[in-house]
């Protein structure tokens, strides 16, 4: 597994295309923002995986960006558990999908924004998804061959 990672418009998408000799066009590149769930598990190379995940915790937890903010904050260890057949620990919707990407399609190239810098947003939901990118880029990081952090449309590796 390969995982690049940078700010938004820092050239990521371009950078990788370059390294691996494809088109950004290339039907080898899924987008997290639209593909489903088998083309995130099949596809070689993987663009704009934080939207994958903001779509996850809309449609599987039903959370919303902008929701309103009278519900008491649980946490968010607590808050997003996934359930896992067979009698099995619940698991966190990071850990589940980190797990799921080692299993099923351990050679994909990641590419994913970096959402964690700046200042802490005020809504719960934006806290929750930026958590959630920030804990499974981590445990793709550990499992992956390599890290590099995309600035300017350079590239420096980090693991």
């Amino acid at each position: 597994m390969e995982l690049y990672i940078g700010g938004i418009s820092q050239g990521k998408l371009n950078y990788v295309c370059n390294k691996k000799g494809i088109s950004k066009d290339s039907a080898d590149i899924c987008d997290g923002a639209v593909c489903s769930a088998d083309e995130l598990l099949s596809k070689p190379i993987i663009n704009h995986f934080h939207r994958f995940i903001e779509r996850l915790l809309q449609e599987e937890a039903g959370i919303t960006r902008n929701e309103p903010e009278n519900e008491p904050d649980c946490g968010l260890r607590s808050y997003f558990l996934l359930e896992q057949a067979h009698g099995r620990e619940a698991k966190s919707i990071e850990e589940a999908l980190a797990e799921k990407l080692i299993a099923e399609n351990p050679s994909a190239v990641i590419i994913c924004n970096e959402v964690g810098y700046g200042i802490v947003p005020i809504d719960r939901a934006d806290r929750i998804y930026r958590e959630t990118v920030g804990r499974c880029l981590c445990r793709l990081a550990e499992y992956s061959g390599t890290v590099e952090r995309i600035v300017c449309g350079l590239g420096m590796r980090i693991g």
